[in-house]
């Protein structure tokens, strides 16, 4: 990768909590999910480019089928985990939003809504678009097409 610099997907999320009056996103369950959304994203984002399965949508496709609740969590992370690891996927800063899902402390699931944790996970998703959009690195693939991750 060439050097570029770093900007940190965790403003992001940051700024949303001091933009938002109702501070929704302090709640690190909700927190949780919304990584976990941009680390979905990250990695259907690299799947497309991946030098081991070009144009690979199999992660993308099957995260349309899945819930997204708060049990669900766990799993959607462990299988963008294992896309990554799979197709060996080239993700932003080392992986970050990987290491933001995981390092947030899990908590009860008791009276958690689910329609709350959906909108913490699409937000997550929206807001790594975003991140890329703002903050462009381009990549070559091993057939050299230019993309940007």
């Amino acid at each position: 990768m060439e050097e570029y610099e770093k900007h940190s997907f965790k403003e992001f999320l940051d700024e949303r909590i001091k933009n938002e009056k109702i501070k929704y996103f302090i709640k690190p369950s909700f927190q949780k999910a919304y990584y976990i959304g941009a680390y979905s994203k990250a990695v259907i984002n690299s799947s497309y480019y991946s030098d081991i399965s070009k144009k690979n949508t199999t992660f993308k496709n099957w995260l349309s089928n899945q819930i997204i609740n708060y049990r669900n969590l766990d799993r959607i992370f462990e299988m963008s985990f294992r896309f990554e690891q799979k197709l060996k996927l080239r993700i932003r800063n080392d992986s970050e939003v990987r290491a933001l899902a995981h390092e947030v402390p899990l908590e009860s699931s008791a009276a958690i809504s689910n329609s709350k944790i959906s909108y913490a996970f699409v937000a997550g998703f929206d807001d790594y678009a975003k991140y890329c959009n703002r903050y462009p690195i381009k990549l070559k693939n091993i057939e050299n097409e230019e993309f940007n991750i």
